[in-house]
């Protein structure tokens, strides 16, 4: 890139900083795309929506009223954030000024500068990225490589200039430019009907050719690279390497572009490689020198000098063993040569970047990494190497000291949430996410603290992390653990079994946002127990000494981070020993949560001072807040047995806090369950209701009056005040007996809604019963007619959905690590209410099912109207009583002053 280009980029990445950009193929160009391969994506996607909209609750026509009322407040999705970078390596402008990562429907662009994203290159429907390179003619032009289609993107200003269609479904790609003619080709694996995989070269010029066919073979090659300007071609499938050479290239004339070919088979399985030119050795030979870099499952790295020798052999007499080099446990994800040739550096499994300097067989490590490493590039001058992590992070180190100049870290979602099933109780998990009550924006999700390959499908990932993600500008705030770690260290046992770390499954905060309340859990190896218990199945051995602990975290605004205020070992238990925490629940207008336990009690926790021997309360009242447990409730005369222990149960406060609501599983030789309820404030069951739904209960939401409650495979509306049950059809879905999967509800008072995600198809009990393909449907509710008012199909498995009371929008996170925004367009121009001001009343009358007024609780803290406050106490937040050497870095003091004094 010129330096007159650079400038010009960077001045136009100021202007667009300040938001990102979501680039879309508009309708304006579509006149350019030729009549072939013009695809009307959004026609069958509207038919669909409209005609699944039509059918309501009960099945009946939908009404005038609901025709209105979706004519003039649709809902619609916004652009989606987040998102899992796809395993291409990322590319870099070759100023280093700009930074392409790609994902599975588009192309981010970000500034190395700032770390910030700039735009977003977004393909159609259904198309998948599987490459994209930057013209080495034009560095204004992004090439987009998708299955069926390559397209052409001016990715400064984010249009689209030109796309064409390709003949046959492509794998991978590589793009070089034909030193004969100087025009830019593109070499990609094409896989044919039959099986077999096809090398073609085609032309990305302003006239399109068809394209030159140069190898058919029946291995399944699936990686290539190109030099030489074309004229070397290196393609593997794992196990075999294929070396194509020519000594002209011309696109106008296929008759007369051959290719000789060499195949070699390699002594271990490939997991990556990378070759480069050897000037030295090409100018003594005719043929060109190349000299390539193999990784292998082994953890070893195999090093050709010149393949024509040492890997193929020119002659017997010249072929030569590679040189081997051997650090990594496992296999080698990554490996890449320096731009002099001298350095090798490589990654893998053991979260460590390796650097080898092959004159004198030194090795330098950058060790600690926050998770493996995936994808290795080296910039094109050479000064900076790009290192995809696991976590789906991305760093930018400079070659010389190895320190970061650039991080982009996204979505860190596990890979295996959405496919590990819990079979002992027919049950998905999905993720434990919830939205600041007074920053909505924020999404806090738990994801895993270590991405290691010993997490396998065969057990629940662990998340012990706690993830803070801004879904409005789609940015990463922060990380913190929420349970022990190992990160570090090796994660494998002396006899190769896994050391998995805490898992949390329970999170909620309250609604001023100052408390966080998270459960975590560790279940031992069973070969670690079976010692104690010898009598015991090995299946049951785990299960009987769990670790369960329950964390109360208070929000330091100076440090903008959780502090562990206090842990409570085993919050519930039985027969001495730790039960499973299944539900968590935060008290509205109070700081209090209540638990219910696997020993069929209800605990009510609330703060309180904590005395000190020799400290005065208002000295440090602060710093003196504990956790205790005010109250609890004894379920188990409502179960079968008073020492039957629950396996699935969920809780909800009402809106006002006054109810807390119990939902257990059935009786046995019954598939009706019951739910309680439960006065908040003195713990007394007052109503008991059977019938309300049906199979186990997974979650519970309150909407004024009424409590929905999802179970497996139904989703029940009881109206409390009335006693009237309404069971919503879910149509199109399977009977809970085929489907394992938790249906997902959320409501939403602004916008008077109800939310549910549900599965159809995708397992079936009758093995003669063909399988049908899972598909997720999001639908939307309004209350309290209850009637279908919108309806759309999901692209992949939805692990939470959430209800942001202050936009009346749902937030849905999928399995690809990707959020989505449903909103009500007559909503969004509402102003939405303040977050202090809170729901204290309830239009339904809950409190009468009491026969008493609803009073505050004693431990509900005052709700007071702001008051200006002068700068000296504004700061005195800041600062405290913190002495000097417990402060934090000068950053974060910085920015603190700076927005306590821009808010005052």
């Amino acid at each position: 890139m010129a330096p007159n280009q650079s400038a010009r980029h960077q001045k136009r990445s100021r202007a667009s900083d300040a938001a990102e950009k979501v680039s879309r193929p508009g309708e304006e160009r579509t006149k350019r795309r030729r009549t072939s391969d013009v695809i009307d994506v959004q026609s069958p996607k509207k038919a669909k929506a409209s005609s699944s909209a039509e059918a309501t609750i009960d099945g009946n026509a939908p009404s005038q009223e609901l025709q209105e009322r979706k004519s003039s407040a649709p809902w619609s999705f916004s652009r989606p954030v987040g998102g899992r970078y796809s395993n291409l390596d990322p590319v870099m402008t070759t100023d280093e000024a700009y930074l392409f990562m790609g994902l599975d429907t588009s192309v981010q662009v970000f500034a190395t500068a700032t770390s910030r994203l700039l735009r977003t290159l977004q393909m159609e429907a259904g198309q998948k990225v599987i490459g994209f390179q930057l013209c080495p003619i034009e560095s204004d032009i992004l090439y987009i490589f998708t299955p069926g289609f390559v397209t052409t993107w001016d990715w400064d200003s984010g249009k689209r200039i030109a796309r064409w269609g390709t003949d046959a479904p492509t794998v991978a790609v590589d793009v070089a430019v034909v030193e004969t003619e100087h025009q830019l080709a593109s070499y990609s694996i094409v896989s044919q009907k039959d099986g077999k995989r096809q090398i073609l070269i085609n032309s990305l010029g302003e006239k399109k050719i068809a394209g030159i066919s140069v190898l058919v073979t029946s291995e399944p090659i699936n990686s290539i690279r190109v030099a030489c300007g074309g004229r070397v071609i290196v393609a593997c499938d794992g196990s075999h390497l294929f070396l194509g050479t020519t000594s002209k290239i011309d696109l106008d004339s296929p008759e007369s572009t051959q290719y000789k070919w060499r195949e070699a088979t390699l002594p271990a399985p490939a997991t990556c490689f990378h070759m480069r030119e050897n000037s030295d050795e090409s100018s003594e030979s005719s043929d060109p020198a190349i000299d390539l870099v193999v990784g292998e499952t082994g953890g070893y790295i195999l090093i050709y000098q010149d393949i024509l020798s040492t890997l193929f052999g020119r002659s017997a007499e010249k072929k030569s063993s590679p040189r081997k080099l051997h650090w990594h446990r496992g296999a080698v994800s990554s490996v890449r040569w320096s731009r002099d040739g001298n350095y090798l550096i490589s990654g893998g499994q053991e979260s460590v970047l390796v650097l080898w300097q092959l004159d004198t067989g030194r090795k330098q490590f950058l060790p600690h990494l926050s998770s493996p490493v995936c994808n290795i590039v080296v910039s094109p001058n050479g000064n900076s190497y790009v290192v995809k992590l696991a976590d789906n992070s991305v760093m930018v180190l400079s070659a010389r000291e190895l320190q970061p100049s650039a991080n982009v870290t996204g979505l860190q979602l596990s890979t295996e949430i959405a496919s590990y099933k819990d079979t002992s109780s027919g049950r998905a998990f999905g993720a434990v996410a919830t939205l600041h009550p007074q920053h909505p924006e924020r999404l806090l999700v738990t994801v895993p603290a270590s991405y290691h390959i010993s997490q396998q499908g065969h057990q629940c990932p662990s998340s012990a992390v706690l993830q803070t993600f801004d879904i409005r500008t789609n940015s990463h705030i922060s990380r913190q653990a929420l349970a022990r770690t190992n990160a570090t260290t090796l994660d494998i046992g002396p006899d190769g079994t896994p050391i998995v770390a805490p898992d949390v499954r329970q999170m909620d905060i309250v609604e001023d946002g100052k408390w966080l309340a998270t459960v975590d859990s560790w279940v031992p190896n069973s070969q670690d127990v079976e010692a104690l218990t010898p009598s015991t199945s090995k299946s049951d051995l785990a299960s009987l000494r769990p670790e369960v602990f329950l964390k109360f975290w208070k929000w330091n605004a100076s440090t903008d981070s959780w502090e562990l205020v206090t842990r409570i070992d085993g919050p519930h238990f039985s027969d001495s020993r730790h039960s499973s925490v299944l539900g968590l629940a935060a008290r509205p207008c109070s700081h209090e949560f209540a638990t219910l336990g696997a020993d069929a009690f209800i605990r009510f926790w609330c703060p309180t001072a904590r005395h000190r021997s020799g400290l005065t309360n208002d000295a440090s009242k602060q710093n003196l807040d504990t956790w205790k447990c005010r109250s609890m409730v004894d379920l188990s005369a409502s179960l079968d047995g008073a020492t039957r222990a629950l396996e699935t149960a969920c809780i909800s406060f009402s809106e006002d806090g006054s109810v807390l609501a119990v939902c257990l599983p059935p009786h046995s030789g019954s598939n009706d369950g019951l739910v309680l309820l439960i006065d908040a404030r003195d713990g007394t069951v007052h109503y008991r209701r059977t019938g309300v739904f049906f199979g186990k209960p997974f979650s519970s939401k309150f909407l004024g009056k009424y409590l929905i409650v999802a179970s497996s495979g139904s989703v029940a509306v009881w109206d409390t005040v009335d006693d009237v049950v309404k069971p919503i059809d879910l149509t199109e879905s399977t009977s809970s007996n085929d489907a394992i999967f938790q249906p997902l509800i959320a409501v939403n008072a602004r916008t008077g809604t109800l939310a549910t995600a549900v599965r159809s198809g995708g397992s079936s009990n009758n093995p003669n019963k063909k399988r049908r393909k899972a598909r997720y449907h999001i639908r939307i509710y309004d209350v309290p007619s209850f009637e279908l008012v919108f309806q759309e199909t999901l692209g992949c498995s939805p692990l939470a959905l959430l209800s942001d009371t202050y936009t009346g929008d749902y937030i849905i996170v999928d399995s690809h690590a990707i959020v989505q925004r449903l909103g009500c367009l007559e909503k969004a121009s509402q102003k939405s209410t303040q977050p202090q001001v809170t729901t204290s009343q309830l239009n339904s009358g809950l409190a009468s099912i009491f026969s008493q007024a609803h009073e505050r609780p004693a431990t509900q803290p005052a709700i007071e109207d702001d008051q200006p406050v002068s700068q000296n106490k504004a700061l005195a937040t800041v600062f405290g009583d913190t002495p000097s050497f417990s402060l934090p870095s000068i950053g974060v003091l910085f920015r603190n002053v700076v927005q306590t004094l821009g808010s005052s």
